[in-house]
């Protein structure tokens, strides 16, 4: 199979925090490179706007990749021809130098004369997006009075709260769906002596993988609480646990609940409900045990220096 270099672009932060854009686009390559014969030998990708004809220089992922490219002698492969750039100067620039690269979602074999017409597409969608934007700020600004929030109702202050508020829950619980298989498996890994693990040393097994959390740095327990719970799943010691409809059987932090224990609206039946309990009280009362037996350990050594 022939070596070759992908290339990854999303245009906001916020897009690059929650990581569906970049995970779509690596299938997408991923899934051209097995039909084609292809192996993706490195990955490189920006977070940045794709206008502009000095791309190399706003977007160091992209001139890396075109270098490694180079002295590999093997293609760049892009998911769509935007990814690359938006700039039909840029992208005839690279046919002119002889840049090989592959867009997946043209093909493998595509004419300079196509590549030209889908990067003047690419251009003038960027112009209607801009031009798009710049209207909706404008209404949003003179008519609405959003400049202006304070001479406007109380009712319609709350309201402009609310829909606030909901989009940041919304862009919460995108984001961590980005990290649902990391989640998911630091919450299935065993804890100590058997017990369900702790979100503390969930945190750690992130870390040591060198996985980041959507802020680029390190996981903490507090971190993977928050998400564990966006995503639905739910600790047993967190108390009694009020599962929403329709919720999907997930992991409850390293105890698998078999089928019986659900309806059939997804929820937890009453049988359910006290198998979590049960295994919650079975739970901290080994913690006591142990807790005690440290106690009369300690006491033991105390008595024998004493001695």
């Amino acid at each position: 199979m022939q070596t070759a270099i992908g290339y990854l672009r999303v245009s906001t932060q916020e897009q690059g925090r929650s990581g569906l854009g970049l995970a779509a686009q690596r299938f997408e390559i991923e899934t051209f490179g097995k039909r084609e014969g292809f192996t993706v030998k490195s990955w490189h990708q920006d977070i940045q706007t794709g206008a502009g004809t000095d791309a190399l220089l706003l977007r160091p992922g992209l001139a890396a990749a075109l270098k490694e490219a180079q002295t590999a002698r093997c293609p760049l492969i892009v998911a769509k021809l935007d990814r690359l750039s938006r700039n039909v100067h840029f992208v005839s620039g690279l046919m002119e130098h002889r840049v090989h690269f592959i867009v997946a979602a043209l093909g493998k074999d595509r004419d300079d004369f196509t590549l030209h017409i889908y990067a003047s597409l690419a251009e003038q969608e960027r112009k209607m997006i801009s031009e798009r934007t710049k209207a909706g700020l404008s209404r949003s600004t003179k008519k609405l009075g959003m400049r202006n929030l304070s001479k406007r109702t109380r009712a319609f202050r709350s309201f402009i709260i609310k829909r606030s508020n909901t989009a940041v829950r919304k862009a919460a619980i995108e984001r961590a769906e980005g990290y649902r298989p990391h989640i998911e498996w630091a919450l299935r890994q065993p804890g100590w002596y058997g017990r369900p693990i702790s979100v503390h040393r969930a945190a750690d097994k992130l870390n040591e993988l060198k996985i980041p959390s959507p802020w680029g740095k390190r996981w903490w327990g507090c971190t993977v609480m928050r998400m564990g719970q966006r995503l639905g799943l739910y600790h047993p010691l967190a108390g009694r646990r009020r599962v929403p409809r329709q919720q999907p059987r997930g992991v409850y932090w390293g105890m698998d609940l078999p089928e019986t224990l659900y309806n059939s609206r997804g929820d937890l039946t009453r049988v359910g409900s006290a198998a979590v309990d049960k295994f919650r009280r079975d739970y901290l009362e080994a913690r006591r045990q142990d807790q005690r037996a440290k106690a009369a350990r300690l006491r033991t050594v105390r008595k024998r220096r004493t001695h």
